[in-house]
């Protein structure tokens, strides 16, 4: 995949050069192929995250996903809509870090909603506080590169009801 997206940026920036230059001898590329061009490029999209969960899986396209290091951790911020067991829309943020100074992440799955800044019924939720509250072990996130690896999720809509991560969630936020 990232080797279609680059050779698809790489296409768009001749167009968009190329018809730079075209321009210059009197055959100018249509502005509308240009833009078109222009917004391929832009338009790099990262891999979908599976969150395998004992209700079944929810899945989440990134929108944004960013990995980067503070104060001696490395964090990231991750967000998408995508869908969850049942169908229905879901809107996941993801902030954190590694185990660090830095240590704890926040996962949120907003069920009913896909877009940001939207809260569906119920969020579930994951975080030190609903590990403590199940006395469970925080989750681990490791961060290699630009890839997140999250383990060890229990995520909770209320305080008692649980919903299990069955696996590591990877998140690659290569471009």
């Amino acid at each position: 995949m990232k080797v279609s997206v680059i050779a698809s940026a790489i296409v768009a920036a001749s167009i968009v050069i190329g018809g730079g230059c075209a321009a210059e001898n009197g055959s100018a590329v249509p502005a509308k192929v240009a833009a078109e061009a222009k917004r391929q490029a832009a338009a790099v999209t990262f891999p979908r995250v599976v969150i395998p969960t004992d209700a079944g899986e929810f899945w989440f396209q990134p929108a944004s996903c960013s990995v980067g290091e503070e104060d001696g951790s490395q964090v990231f911020t991750i967000h998408g809509p995508g869908k969850g067991p049942d169908g229905k829309p879901v809107y996941v943020d993801i902030d954190g870090a590694d185990q660090g100074p830095m240590g704890d992440t926040d996962v949120r799955i907003h069920v009913g909603v896909d877009a940001k800044f939207k809260h569906g019924d119920p969020a579930w939720i994951f975080n030190a506080a609903v590990a403590h509250g199940f006395d469970v072990p925080a989750s681990v996130a490791r961060v290699d590169g630009d890839v997140v690896v999250l383990s060890g999720l229990i995520f909770s809509a209320d305080g008692d009801s649980r919903l299990e991560v069955t696996g590591p969630v990877r998140i690659d936020c290569s471009r």
